[in-house]
């Protein structure tokens, strides 16, 4: 009786620690996910062929907005295109969606299993072909997860701190990563001609116009570094700003901190942004333009 007690506590203790190690393995691969999402400090520049003539070819920008919904805001400019889409990783999927309207694609479905099947939202039936395929870009060569998206035979590839690297279909249409290049995040706007632009050891480099608008990848506690170490003092008439909004088909519409509408800009008038906030471009003194689907913004 007392060995058949003593087997009973062990087949019980035996139960909970395989119950707890099989938690900790679900947790485990939960956590170890990797995510998606480009790099917010990056610039991406994508080829775009609409079918198989390389004649036209085009190249895309991705360069990051700003938080809104719990996801990373995208801009997506070509020379004669740009529109904006808002990207969410949580621990179910990697979501993809056009952040004014309610058109939204799964693109990734964790967790990541060949074989793997989904409906993405938009009645497509989306598949997982592989965890770990090479792909060469001009960019760079990457260790991608295969999806294939149903439509026109559509693959996409997906690496991991990149996000997608490269897509193509049966029509001709291909999409592929060429550059990675570190983001500027704002400007200095010069104010009066004479300011100094100085070199990384301190000597002047040249003087600036009133006027002129340099790239800023670095605050400094008393200076902007405009690139490779070289800087612009702060004082005041030396301005930081975010970059420019611009109304493309209807006029941007400024409202005060209580919501009103204080003004509104003509088509493709620049007005300055300050910083970006839940879906706002905040262009000074408490006034605020919403995001909108007609609204370019540049940094």
């Amino acid at each position: 009786m007392k060995n058949k007690k003593i087997v009973t506590i062990l087949l019980f203790f035996t139960l909970i620690f395989t119950s707890f190690s099989a938690f900790l393995s679900t947790d485990q691969a939960s956590a170890a996910t990797p995510s998606f999402l480009m790099d917010t400090k990056k610039i991406y520049t994508h080829s775009i062929q609409y079918d198989n003539s390389k004649k036209k070819q085009v190249l895309m920008t991705v360069s990051f907005t700003g938080e809104m919904n719990k996801g990373h805001l995208w801009n997506y400019q070509g020379r004669d295109f740009f529109s904006n889409q808002l990207i969410i990783q949580n621990n179910e999927s990697l979501t993809i969606s056009d952040p004014f309207n309610n058109e939204s694609s799964k693109e990734l479905v964790f967790p990541l299993t060949v074989g793997k099947t989904w409906d993405n939202g938009d009645g497509d039936k989306f598949k997982i072909l592989s965890l770990n395929t090479s792909v060469k870009t001009e960019a760079g060569t990457f260790n991608t997860v295969v999806i294939d998206n149903g439509a026109h035979n559509g693959i996409s590839y997906y690496a991991p701190g990149v996000g997608l690297v490269k897509y193509r279909d049966n029509t001709g249409f291909t999409q592929e990563l060429t550059k990675i290049s570190n983001a500027h995040y704002g400007r200095v706007l010069i104010k009066q001609t004479g300011i100094k632009q100085y070199t990384p050891k301190g000597a002047v480099h040249k003087t600036l116009k009133k006027g002129e608008a340099l790239k800023v990848f670095k605050e400094n506690a008393d200076s902007y570094d405009v690139g490779n170490g070289f800087y612009v003092k702060k004082e005041k008439n030396t301005l930081f700003f975010t970059g420019t909004i611009y109304g493309t088909e209807a006029p941007l519409s400024v409202y005060s901190s209580n919501g009103k509408l204080f003004k509104k800009f003509t088509i493709d008038e620049p007005v300055r942004v300050y910083s970006f906030k839940d879906g706002k471009f905040q262009v000074g003194g408490g006034y605020y333009v919403p995001a909108a689907d007609h609204i370019l913004y540049e940094r």
